[in-house]
């Protein structure tokens, strides 16, 4: 008959076998019983049942054998009483040879004040001295996962996390959703309780039993936390060193611990301070680079008697101060790899031990891995079915994995992954050789091999096989790691289109992406509508790839799929849905969407959900890690640590209330995949130097790796490469040098150095990537689209940024992009080695984009700093583009203000003055700043042009952010004339000017302006029609990043002609001044007459 206890904290049952067979927190916001008992785990109702509550020792009496007592072998022995708001459960003299005996065990359960007090005492009841080694405490939380809906799971169902760290342990047990507030087990630091030992029950060492991993529908298995263990560590599952208990006779042992109610993360950590226990803070996480130092902070009432490294000589200790209240900072700078303890020892003989590991830098690790990659794991065997494969390594053989008979061979989420790391890395820092390789692998082994006879309707098979292949392409997680690849290709023949001979064009690469994307969806495929997918976390940007290669249809179909999937989602609950009840892999995908529909509820509750499942624990197999049905024992490291830290990177920088805090977790989830990158510590095998593990196994243990293909743990760690790859494309999509004033530690870097000098902080990066700055207090970001910045100095007050640029292609003069987001309003001048070569505005906050004109030297000093001030020239000329170019593919920006046109695909030729931009109807064109007419009001547009051939809706030029906000003119609108339009909201909506069509063959003079709202179009200097009801200006459709000469917002057709002396003004020109831009015979004087204060220098 079970027990009742309650008080106005805990609501909880004592079972028949002294077990806490439920326990609840009153006023919680879901009726959740925390842990597992016979009704929510009915298959592990067995006679090895191991409740919570319930005891596990080994013994021995002198020196005899090591004798195993459990208290569920102790029926016989038990006796339960109660009274008040305790419960006593007791055991003696059971006849059950592997029962209690020989010693008494009296357990009390007691609720006291605010929290639940769980006692245990041993007496040694025999003549001799008792030894206990083993002294385990089994702690089988809520976490039955198998069955139930999404409210089932989230609401009745709990994750745990523990910190085994001797006196200073702690685990906790909250809901999946991350929805408070959840449960902490303390030791009771008067009784010197703590935790040495975590083993985890597996099937080969308890065969039979519904209490093993992956038995009775239970995937995590049995935990069990030993606060002595010196005879179970044969189980090989420890960190820490291993103690027994002795006692004599009549003596006695009491620990005890403490369940507490919390509301937070915070609420943990001031209970571990108020218990008189060490409260860790550490920044950037557990795992670090050897170039760059951490700071942990111990935060305790006690006195630290000392803080020891397990590798002195490769282990610098620096205390660097005692901060209110009694924040004792330490830094910490490590020269070993792999596992690196840290004892600290405290207060009356009591210690604890952080676990940190360290990595090689970042970009050294990538490149390395890189580099193994094209030398070790690509096969290279033309005419064989693997020829270009990146296959898996298997560190146990030294050797590529070689299967590919079909299921579970090479493909799906192991297989498909590598070539998307390698694609994306060399976006990145591109390097030739892993560009062709890369370009090889999809052309041979995806295009040619895995995806022959769908070229038309582009499904994917899962796994790659000899013909016919039989694998299923309905599964839809395999599609977005071929697509990303392809996506990347198309960046990298865009960016670096002479660096390799490409076997495609660039679009070819983009259709391909995008029609996969489509099959995805379209196809007789699962897991898409209503499942988030790694890797989505691409679709804005493949989106506006598509619109701006014009492929106008297929960036709206995108939108369109993505608007239906949003909405399978926006009203769902708990919108995280996978392909397991309770899993991570949604996350990135999901907050992506919520993203893209502007949903911050939706994206809090993802990211609530991704930190709740992430271990805040000072050991480095747990902090920032996820945990999924699995449990914390293996598994660890999986793709979503970094993939989905997407979300908690985005959160924190733009939404957080607190980002200083948060920043913590989500900078450790951004360097954690990084570690699966073996640099000698995790297997130093000279064969093996630059492969990856696919997981860690936290539970380690003496029967191998858990999971596809098995074999012996490396330091804990697979041999097989499988998805760690997808982990590494999660980790460069986010790694960045982040700069903080932490409200513990101060100002501190983040994957960098940051040093305050007066109102600035200077940086040098060491993130690995070098493309990415973010101050978090701040909230301003930089971000480069190509090349490097090797350091900076940006002003606290965001009005002034300073970038070493660093040219990765050097030899090859290009434009990079560097956007900045959070700039303070204002105009900037933009320098560039010191010349100034344009400027830019940032308003509100928003997005500022500038456009950096980058030569053949290697390194360029840039620079945005405040404008200077100078009188605007007269005629206030935004841009003037005389294209008189001969070669090359941008265009010079006449008026001073570095707001060069990027042509793609057009040539040089005669023009009406000089020579022209000639554009051939099919692909070519001329892409324009973003913002370039963003601020302007009142303006002139005018332009010489020779229409060859009419291609209906062909525009001379388009200024927009897609097919809802834009300004153009087009010579001839389709059954209609010439047509100037402006709108804010879709072609129902246009204000125009119209006119009759242009004659073709001939070039012919043509300006807008707009003075108020009046708008005019002049034709050869002449009035051909005025409209003055024009209330929309340039201004009215903000932040403009589609804007072209020859190229429309839609899917029209591309300018078949010629353009010349194309000026933008910030105001209206008069007809006379239009007449004389217009003027056949002082076509050039008259030129010369209205711009001179910028061409030549006003009189």
């Amino acid at each position: 008959m079970a027990v009742q206890l309650s008080n106005n904290v805990f609501s909880i049952s004592v079972g028949d076998y002294g077990d806490i067979s439920s326990l609840r927190l009153v006023g919680d916001t879901f009726n959740t019983n925390y842990v597992m008992n016979s009704s929510n785990a009915p298959k592990q109702n067995t006679a090895d049942h191991q409740w919570l509550g319930e005891l596990m020792f080994t013994y021995r009496i002198g020196n005899g054998a090591w004798t195993r007592a459990w208290t569920s072998n102790s029926a016989d022995a038990r006796k339960i009483t109660s009274s008040g708001s305790s419960v006593q459960v007791s055991y003696q003299n059971s006849s059950n040879n592997q029962g209690i005996r020989n010693f008494t065990l009296n357990e009390t359960y007691s609720l006291v004040n605010d929290y639940l007090h769980w006692q245990m005492k041993v007496t040694n009841t025999s003549n001799q001295t008792l030894e206990i080694g083993d002294w385990g405490l089994p702690l089988p939380f809520n976490e039955y996962w198998s069955g139930g809906n999404n409210e089932q799971i989230y609401e009745t169902r709990v994750l745990s996390h523990s910190f085994v760290g001797h006196n200073s342990s702690f685990i906790t047990a909250g809901r999946p959703s991350g929805i408070g507030p959840y449960l902490l087990l303390v030791p009771d630091s008067s009784t010197g309780a703590g935790l040495e030992y975590q083993d985890h029950w597996r099937v080969e060492e308890h065969p039979g039993s519904m209490w093993a991993m992956e038995q009775g529908g239970w995937s995590e298995g049995l935990n069990v936390f030993y606060i002595h263990s010196n005879v179970i560590k044969s189980t090989n599952r420890g960190y820490l060193s291993n103690t027994s208990l002795s006692l004599a006779p009549g003596e006695s042992k009491t620990y005890a611990f403490k369940f507490y109610k919390v509301a937070d993360e915070q609420a943990v950590k001031d209970r571990l301070y108020s218990e008189g226990h060490v409260d860790v803070t550490v920044v950037p996480g557990m795992i670090f680079p050897t170039n760059l130092k951490a700071k942990f902070d111990l935060h305790t009432s006690k006195s630290i008697t000392s803080v020891t490294a397990q590798y002195p000589s490769e282990t610098t200790i620096s205390y660097l101060e005692t901060a209110p209240t009694n924040h004792k900072i330490y830094e910490l700078a490590l020269g070993r790899l792999g596992h690196n303890n840290i004892t600290v020892n405290y207060g009356n003989g009591e210690k604890t031990v952080l676990q940190f590991y360290a990595i090689e830098p970042v970009d050294a690790a990538l490149q390395r891995h890189s580099t193994f990659m094209i030398n070790s794991t690509q096969w290279n065997l033309p005419g064989d079915l693997r020829d270009k494969v990146f296959d898996d390594w298997m560190m146990q053989y030294k050797a590529k994995r070689n299967s590919f008979a079909g299921y579970w061979g090479w493909g799906d989420d192991w297989g498909f992954t590598h070539g998307q790391f390698l694609a994306e890395k060399n976006v990145q820092k591109p390097v030739a050789s892993e560009i062709k390789a890369v370009d090889d692998y999809l052309e041979v082994a995806v295009w040619t091999n895995l995806m022959e006879g769908h070229h038309t309707d582009y499904l994917v098979p899962d796994f790659l096989m000899p013909q016919p292949n039989t694998t299923p392409t309905y599964r839809g997680y395999a599609y977005p790691h071929i697509y990303n690849t392809f996506f990347s290709m198309y960046k990298l023949a865009k960016l670096y289109p002479n660096l390799i001979s490409y076997r495609n064009s660039k679009n070819t690469y983009l259709l391909r992406a995008y029609r996969i994307f489509k099959a995805l969806y379209e196809g007789p495929v699962a897991y898409n509508w209503n499942t988030g997918l790694m890797g989505e976390l691409t679709t804005p940007d493949i989106i506006k790839a598509l619109q701006e290669e014009g492929l106008t249809t297929e960036a709206n179909d995108l939108i369109a799929k993505m608007a239906t999937k949003y909405n399978n989602f926006k009203n769902t609950t708990y919108p995280y849905g996978s392909e397991y009840n309770y899993d991570n892999t949604g996350e990135e995908a999901v907050y992506t969407l919520a993203k893209m529909n502007s949903n911050t509820t939706m994206m809090s509750k993802i990211n609530a959900k991704t930190r709740a499942a992430r271990g805040h624990m000072p050991v480095w197999y747990y902090y920032a890690d996820p945990v999924t049905i699995t449990g914390e024992n293996w598994w660890n490291f999986q793709y979503t640590t970094s993939l989905a830290g997407y979300a908690m990177d985005d959160w924190t920088r733009r939404y957080s209330s607190k980002p200083e805090v948060d920043q913590r977790l989500s900078y450790a989830a951004k360097l954690a995949n990084i570690g699966a990158i073996n640099s000698g510590q995790i297997s130093s095998d000279p064969a093996n130097i630059g492969a990856v593990s696919w997981t860690y196994q936290a539970g380690k243990g003496n029967y191998g790796a858990l999971g596809l293909d098995g074999g012996p743990l490396f330091n804990g760690w697979r041999g097989m490469s499988g998805e760690a790859d997808l982990g590494l494309f999660g980790a460069i999509k986010i790694l960045s040098s982040d700069v903080a004033v932490d409200p513990i530690f101060g100002l501190y870097g983040y994957g960098c150095d940051v040093t305050e000098s007066g109102n600035s902080y200077t940086i040098t990066p060491k993130d690995g990537v070098l493309q990415r700055l973010h101050l978090i207090s701040q909230k301003l970001s930089l971000e480069l689209n190509r090349d490097q910045y090797t350091s900076a100095i940006v002003a606290k007050s965001k009005n002034n940024v300073r970038l070493t640029l660093k040219n990765t292609t050097t030899g090859t003069a290009h434009s990079t992009i560097l956007t900045l987001t959070g700039l303070a309003a204002g105009t900037y001048d933009v320098l560039v080695d010191g010349t100034k070569t344009g400027s830019v505005t940032a308003v509100n906050g928003s997005v500022a984009t500038v456009r950096l004109n980058i030569g053949t030297a290697a390194s360029y000093d840039i620079r945005i700093q405040t404008g200077s001030g100078n009188p605007t020239p007269t005629g206030d000329v935004v841009a003037h583009y005389d294209f008189n170019e001969t070669s090359g593919s941008t265009a010079a920006d006449l008026s001073g203000n570095g707001q060069q046109a990027n042509v793609n695909g057009g040539s040089w030729g005669v023009g009406r003055n000089g020579n022209a931009l000639l554009l051939n109807g099919t692909a070519a064109y001329a892409s324009l700043p973003a913002g370039l007419v963003s601020s302007v009001n009142d303006f002139t547009i005018a332009a010489w042009v020779r229409v060859n051939t009419h291609n209906g809706w062909a525009r001379l030029f388009d200024f927009g952010a897609g097919t809802d906000r834009y300004m153009f003119l087009a010579p001839k609108a389709e059954g209609t004339g010439m047509r100037f339009a402006i709108t804010v909201s879709g072609n129902g909506e246009e204000q125009q000017l119209n006119a009759p069509e242009l004659a073709t063959g001939v070039w012919k003079h043509v300006a807008v302006t707009l003075s108020g709202n009046t708008g005019v179009m002049y034709v050869d200097g002449v009035e051909a029609t005025r409209n003055t009801n024009m209330t929309l200006k340039p201004s009215s459709l903000g932040l403009t990043d589609r804007n072209y000469i020859g190229k429309s917002q839609f899917d029209d057709p591309y300018l078949n002609g010629a353009v010349d002396e194309l000026i933008i003004y910030n105001r209206a020109l008069t007809a006379q001044e239009i007449r004389s831009l217009a003027s056949v015979s002082n076509a050039v004087a008259g030129h010369k007459k209205v711009a001179s204060s910028y061409a030549e220098g006003a009189d």
